[in-house]
């Protein structure tokens, strides 16, 4: 049995698909029954387990021979570090009692730093937590999501914004990019791995074929709409004004503030850790923002 925490996020659900198409039996672990119906649709067994509820994610562990493990952020909430240590030490002892033969962790760039990163400290704490609870662990660091420009994108297409609003304040700064169902396709290869070809501890940094900056993607939008969208960065004031109109508190724009700042200037980075196995995926930013575009 493979066991996907978060499955209807962005990522879990690519996991689930992947799985699904390989005809392995397939647990996901949501919070609310409101959404299993599309899981046992697809003969995927459901477990209903909040992240922070130990008891009820080891119930769900239960004769897992792989579980895939996740900390969403906890974007309302005042201080998500704070979550992030709930459910990550839940996690854990959930992996621990249900005795979780190997446990595949999604986490990100950067996560190596204990500071100074902003939202991405939550996957710090994540990896910290879950160090040495299964005989085999797999991290899988990804780089910054291209799903992420989504929303921004569909509202240009919309007509609701003439310009490309970036968190990140080097529009010429390339960043490394990964397209979810990238990540999909290496953790779902991962967990699916025989005992024998993964080692006690693995290191997976994920990224795409090429890093993009805020105008590259401003440059793609504009080409594929035939008119000019320039990208523009965003102040401090604007980020703090868009999580309020999310219902999210000041914390979680200081958070983001943080992060953008790390990446502009490239303290989150990869590794030179060279025990790190660095793994390219197949997507362009063209293939998934060209979805939405055309």
């Amino acid at each position: 049995m493979y066991v996907i925490t978060g499955a209807t996020g962005h990522v879990g659900s690519s996991i689930v698909d992947q799985l699904l198409s390989q005809s392995v039996p397939v647990r996901a672990v949501i919070r609310s029954e409101t959404k299993a119906e599309s899981f046992t649709s697809r003969n995927v067994e459901v477990a209903l387990a909040d992240l922070t509820n130990t008891d009820a994610l080891a119930k769900a562990f239960q004769g897992a021979k792989v579980v895939f493990v996740i900390n969403p952020p906890a974007y309302a909430s005042s201080n998500m570090q704070a979550v992030a240590v709930k459910v990550s030490n839940a996690l854990a002892l959930a992996v621990k009692a249900a005795q979780v033969p190997r446990i595949v962790i999604l986490s990100s760039i950067g996560a190596e730093r204990s500071s100074g990163t902003g939202s991405i400290r939550t996957t710090h704490i994540l990896e910290e937590a879950l160090k040495g609870t299964a005989p085999q662990v797999v991290i899988v660091r990804c780089a910054a999501f291209i799903e992420n420009w989504l929303s921004s994108v569909l509202a240009i297409k919309a007509g609701q914004s003439p310009v490309l609003n970036s968190m990140y304040q080097k529009l010429d700064h390339k960043i490394p990019h990964i397209a979810t169902d990238d990540i999909g396709r290496v953790v779902a290869e991962y967990l699916t791995k025989s005992d024998g070809e993964v080692a006690k501890s693995v290191l997976i940094e994920l990224e795409g074929p090429e890093p993009y900056s805020p105008n590259d993607v401003a440059k793609l939008i504009s080409k594929t709409l035939g008119k000019t969208i320039p990208a523009i960065a965003m102040s401090d004031d604007m980020i703090w004004e868009l999580c309020d109109q999310l219902g999210w508190p000041k914390t979680t724009g200081d958070n983001f503030i943080e992060m953008m700042k790390a990446y502009d200037n490239s303290i989150i980075y990869w590794t030179t850790n060279e025990n790190s196995i660095r793994v390219k995926g197949k997507l362009t930013l063209d293939d998934v923002l060209g979805k939405v575009l055309n």
